[in-house]
């Protein structure tokens, strides 16, 4: 019986599988699903979040030498979504680290994030405490 076929007849038989089946995303998925329901064996579908973690690096723009310690510095003109993604991620391993951003323009979007995940940040000219390490 071909795979549409089988899929019609499921959605008229239960109104658990007619939610489930809406939630596969294409016909592999659905036909993988028929696959397991036909062999009578247990399974759930997307029931699971397992993390992961992407090993990368991350290279600041600079690295201010301070009487503190190491100040670093990362310019931005335009802040995507990855890179709010990639920072959040070296801080939240690196805490320690001193790691600000120097805003290209006065972009009020930016500066909220900036707040909200607890980086000091500058607007177009690095301040004169930051090359004191304060």
């Amino acid at each position: 019986m071909p795979v549409c076929i089988r899929i019609k007849k499921l959605l008229k038989s239960s109104g658990k599988r007619t939610t489930l089946l809406k939630k596969l995303k294409n016909k592999f998925e659905k036909r993988t699903y028929q696959q397991l329901k036909a062999a009578k064996v247990s399974f759930k579908y997307e029931s699971e979040r397992i993390p992961y973690i992407l090993a990368r690096h991350y290279i600041p723009d600079f690295v201010l030498l301070t009487p503190t310690g190491k100040v670093y510095i990362e310019c931005k003109g335009y802040l995507r979504p990855e890179h709010k993604a990639k920072m959040c991620a070296v801080k939240k391993l690196h805490p320690e680290l001193d790691i600000r951003i120097l805003f290209y323009s006065h972009n009020k979007k930016y500066i909220r994030w900036a707040e909200k995940n607890g980086f000091r940040y500058a607007i177009n000219v690095i301040p004169e405490e930051w090359l004191n390490g304060l």
